[in-house]
């Protein structure tokens, strides 16, 4: 990826906390590595959240999906073949195990929300598993997004901004919070979006979980969240949490997973202070990720590698090395 996106693409750096706006207690890590974006992984004194700084602007955010977003990661790009790609990716698997766990939640004809769709395997497995329901998705990647929706009719719109207040009863966001620049925007449309008693659901990678390279930590992740802080997030855009902690699935362990509900008088609050006990944790978490050489030869042999063939082949590569779903859970 030129430089050149880099400088013209990113924000400002206010020094403010993605998830709260602080500016007090911000303690800096380590510079991204991954696609040297100059982006700094920092951690809020106040709210505990981890995030990348600077984020996008809106401009920059919107070229780096469209032009840039699958060209850093050639393991996401298909080649040659559209079966074994999505093979491999497992994601009518997934969404089937999602399904599972929400479908028996949502009432008959109830109108399903999903944010940041992706190729559209959950939502084509809930029109095939529950025909009832009305489903709606909001999804930039224009291109890709009906590619597994099957037989589903789905009313796709821009976001959840363009959406009647309290005209759904379920919303989801399966690894999507980490994508958006304001995390408790997003949240606090939603809650918008829910009728009253309406539920939401979020997955999303665990800060805690046994990542051990800084590789972890790359651009098209802005936040990084710990089962205290994701609460908190909820919470703070008036959500009553039932439950959020590890995923309840085996099959995505290393996630987190919350079930949160919509109440009747919706009351947004700030993000609380979090304890200084977590505060210590999390940079403990943190501090433990190594950088040696031998991941700075790594990262480098395979910049070079997709410079000269290309992400294609370099993720087929990688797709053969490794014959089942890996990195982050898909759509």
């Amino acid at each position: 990826m030129p430089d050149t996106f880099w400088q013209r693409g990113l924000a400002n750096d206010s020094g403010q906390c993605r998830l709260c706006g602080a500016t007090l207690g911000q303690r800096h890590f380590w510079t991204e590595v991954y696609a040297n974006s100059g982006q700094q992984l920092r951690r809020c004194g106040h709210c505990a959240g981890v995030y990348l700084a600077p984020g996008f602007t809106d401009q920059g955010l919107d070229e780096f999906y469209a032009e840039h977003y699958r060209q850093l990661f050639p393991a996401e790009v298909p080649w040659f073949s559209k079966e074994r790609f999505f093979s491999w990716r497992g994601d009518r698997a997934v969404a089937q195990q999602r399904l599972q766990l929400i479908a028996p939640q949502l009432a008959p004809g109830a109108r399903l929300f999903e944010l940041g769709s992706g190729f559209g395997a959950f939502l084509g497995e809930a029109a095939a598993q529950r025909p009832d329901l009305q489903l709606l998705a909001s999804e930039p990647d224009i291109a890709h997004r009906t590619t597994l929706l099957g037989r589903a009719q789905v009313r796709f719109v821009k976001g959840l901004d363009t959406l009647e207040p309290g005209s759904l009863e379920g919303l989801v966001a399966f690894h999507t919070l980490e994508h958006v620049t304001d995390p408790l925007a997003a949240l606090d449309l939603a809650a918008r979006a829910l009728r009253p008693d309406g539920q939401l659901w979020i997955e999303v990678p665990d800060l805690f979980g046994d990542w051990t390279s800084r590789l972890y930590v790359h651009p098209a992740h802005l936040s990084y969240f710990c089962l205290d802080s994701l609460r908190n997030l909820a919470m703070a855009a008036g959500f009553e949490v039932l439950s959020c902690g590890p995923h309840p699935l085996p099959s995505l362990h290393g996630n987190l997973w919350l079930h949160a509900r919509r109440p009747v008088a919706l009351l947004q609050r700030p993000l609380h202070a979090e304890t200084e006990q977590t505060i210590e944790a999390i940079d403990n978490r943190i501090m433990r990720v190594d950088w040696r050489l031998r991941d700075s030869l790594k990262a480098l042999a395979k910049r070079t590698a997709m410079r000269l063939l290309g992400p294609g082949a370099v993720g087929e590569w990688q797709r053969w090395r490794h014959r089942h779903p890996g990195g982050e859970p898909q759509k």
